[in-house]
C-alpha cells in the first residue's frame, strides 16, 4: 500500500460513504483529490495503460473500493475458477456478495460474510460466427469483452463511459451509454441470454423475455450470481468525436433536434456558467486520427487533472461565480480543439481514467432534462453562498424509449435523460447530496412528481423501499416475488439491499 493511500481517510462501510464531518471543502480534502488523481494518471502512463491505481481490489485480505471509502476484511474471500465452485460457495455461505472492479459509489459492494470476486472466472466460453454471438464468463471486464469482440471484427453498438466493470456488474446495475432516440443505449440490449446461480445453488438460463432475466438486469445481484452472458456483436465501426461549446439556453431550445441529429451525444453543464459543453460521437468511414490513442489519453489526462486540481482550487478559494468562471469558456474551447478525433468506437466511448469523485445519478423523462438540471444548479449555487461545497458539474446522457429488459432499472420503458451530479470527492460532498436527495424525495418538488429514478450503482443514501415501490409499482412487486423465490434465505442481501427491498 502506498504512503498516499495510508494517508487517505477511510470510513467504515456501515457509515455509508466518504468522510464528511464539518461543513465545506478543506484544503486537505482538495489535495487528496488532486494527488490521488495524479497518481492514477502517472501509474497508468508508466504501465502503458495496464495498471489503474483507482480501482477496487482485495489486497492482503482487505477489500478497498475504487474511491477508497469502503474498506473491510471479508471473511472469507473467494475467487472461484469454475461455475461449480460458485455453486459451492453460494451453498456454503449464509451471506454472500460479489465484487468486480469495485467501481461503485455505495455500500452495495459490502458483504456481511463471504465476498466473492469473479476475476478468475473470465474469458470467452464459445463463439458463434454465423450469429456473431459470443458467450463470456461473468467476471470478464468490459474492456476484455471489447478485445474479444474486436478479434472477431465485432463491437458493442453502445458502451458506458467506464470500461473496468465486469459484464456481470454492468448488467446488475443495467448500465447505459448515451444515444439518440432510435439507437440502443444499454449493454443489456446487446445480451441474448444469461446464466446465473441463484440463492438455492441452482443454475438458470434465461432470455430477455423471461422475468428472471429482467430481475437480474438492474437487480444489483439480489436474485443470483450472473455466471455467463451471451453477447450479440455488431460489425466494428469508427466514430468521430468532437466537442462544441454552446449557450445553455440554445441547447435547451434545440435539445430534441440535437439528440435526433447525432448518433451519440451528452452534455456537461457547469454552475455559475452559461456555457454548455456538447459532446458528440458520430459514426464515420473517415480514416482514424494519427496517434489517436495517445492523443485521447492526453485529452483524458488533462480533463481529469483539471477537474481535480483546478476544480478543487476554485471551490476552496471560493472563486465560483459568474465573473471568475469565464475560465470555463476557455476550457471548453480548448476541448473543442483537443477532442476532435476519429477513433474506434470503444476508444471513443470508454475511458479508463477518472479523477477522484462521487456521483449521484438519476433518470427523468426526456422533456424534463434541462429544467431538472437548472433545479440542481440553482440548489448548488444557493448552497455555495453559505458554505464551500465541492466543485461539481452535471453530466447529461440520453437513452431511447422502449427499454423492456429490466424490472427496476431506472431507464425502463420511457425515453430518458440521465442527470449525473458529479462532485469532486472533497469534504462536504455529503451536504450537497443530502440536499439534492431532499429535492428528489420531496412530494412538493417537480423532480419528485416526474418520477426521478436513482441509479442503484451510485450514491443513493436517501432511497428506501417505499420510494422504490412508488417509482416502479407492480414491477417492483414482481421483482420482490422473484427475489423471495430465488433467494429465500436472503443469502445475497446486505444492509444496502435490505433498505431498498425489505419492508
Amino acid at each position: 500500500m502506498s504512503k498516499l493511500s495510508s494517508m487517505i481517510v477511510r470510513v467504515s462501510p456501515r457509515q455509508g460513504g466518504p468522510p464528511t464531518a464539518g461543513a465545506g471543502v478543506t484544503l486537505l480534502s482538495c489535495l487528496r483529490v488532486g494527488l490521488a488523481t495524479t497518481i492514477n494518471v502517472l501509474a497508468n502512463a508508466v504501465t502503458l495503460g495496464y495498471y489503474i491505481w483507482l480501482e477496487g481490489r482485495v489486497r492482503r485480505g482487505s477489500f478497498l473500493n475504487w474511491g477508497r471509502h469502503y474498506r473491510y476484511k471479508p471473511k472469507p474471500f473467494k475467487k472461484p475458477k469454475t461455475e461449480q465452485q460458485i455453486i459451492e460457495y453460494v451453498n456454503g455461505s449464509a451471506r454472500l456478495r460479489v465484487c468486480g472492479s469495485g467501481h461503485s459509489f455505495n455500500s452495495g459492494i459490502v458483504s456481511e460474510q463471504t465476498l466473492m470476486s469473479l476475476d478468475d472466472y473470465r474469458g470467452c466460453v464459445r463463439y458463434d460466427p454465423e450469429l456473431k454471438q459470443m458467450t463470456v464468463r461473468g467476471g470478464t471486464r468490459i474492456r476484455e469483452v471489447v478485445r474479444l469482440l474486436r478479434a472477431k471484427e465485432l463491437a458493442f453498438p453502445a458502451l458506458p463511459s467506464h470500461d473496468a466493470q465486469s459484464i456481470a456488474g454492468v448488467l446488475s446495475t443495467d448500465v447505459h451509454g448515451t444515444s439518440s432516440c432510435t439507437k440502443r443505449g444499454f449493454i443489456s440490449e446487446s445480451v441474448v441470454r444469461l446464466r446465473l446461480v441463484d440463492g438455492r445453488g441452482e443454475t438458470h438460463e434465461c432470455g430477455p423475455s423471461d422475468d428472471l432475466f429482467k430481475a437480474a438486469v438492474g437487480g444489483i445481484g439480489a436474485v443470483g450470481v450472473i455466471t455467463e452472458v451471451v453477447v450479440q456483436g455488431v460489425d466494428r465501426f469508427d466514430v468521430e468525436q468532437r466537442v462544441e461549446g454552446r449557450r445553455l439556453s440554445e441547447v435547451e431550445r434545440n435539445l430534441d433536434r440535437l439528440v435526433e441529429k447525432h448518433d451519440h451525444l451528452s452534455l456537461y453543464i457547469f454552475p455559475f456558467s452559461d456555457i454548455c459543453q456538447v459532446n458528440i460521437w458520430e459514426r464515420t468511414t473517415e480514416p482514424r486520427s494519427r496517434l489517436g490513442r495517445q492523443r485521447e489519453f492526453l485529452n483524458i489526462s488533462i480533463d481529469v487533472l483539471l477537474a481535480a486540481w483546478f476544480g478543487g482550487l476554485v471551490a476552496y478559494m471560493r472563486w465560483l461565480d459568474k465573473e471568475r468562471l469565464r475560465a470555463i469558456t476557455a476550457i471548453v474551447r480548448g476541448a473543442e480543439v483537443l477532442s476532435s478525433l476519429v477513433l474506434e468506437s470503444n476508444r471513443a466511448f470508454n475511458r479508463t481514467l477518472y479523477h477522484l469523485h462521487q456521483e449521484l445519478e438519476f433518470s427523468v423523462p426526456f422533456d424534463e432534462a434541462l429544467p431538472t438540471c437548472r433545479r440542481f444548479i440553482d440548489l448548488y449555487e444557493k448552497m455555495y453562498e453559505k458554505e464551500r461545497v465541492p466543485f461539481t458539474l452535471i453530466e447529461v446522457r440520453f437513452t431511447p424509449a422502449g427499454h423492456d429488459r429490466t424490472l427496476i432499472g431506472p431507464g425502463g420503458d420511457r425515453r430518458c435523460a440521465w442527470i449525473d451530479l458529479i462532485c469532486n470527492d472533497s469534504r462536504g460532498v455529503k451536504s450537497y447530496y443530502a440536499a439534492a436527495e431532499d429535492v428528489i424525495n420531496d412530494p412538493e418538488e417537480a423532480v419528485n412528481q416526474i418520477g426521478a429514478r436513482r441509479h442503484l450503482g451510485k450514491w443513493c443514501e436517501g432511497l428506501d423501499r417505499a420510494e422504490m415501490a412508488r417509482l416502479y409499482g407492480p414491477k417492483f412487486d414482481k421483482f420482490l416475488e422473484l427475489v423471495k423465490h430465488h433467494d429465500p434465505q436472503q443469502k445475497f442481501a446486505n444492509e444496502f439491499t435490505r433498505r431498498l427491498f425489505d419492508p
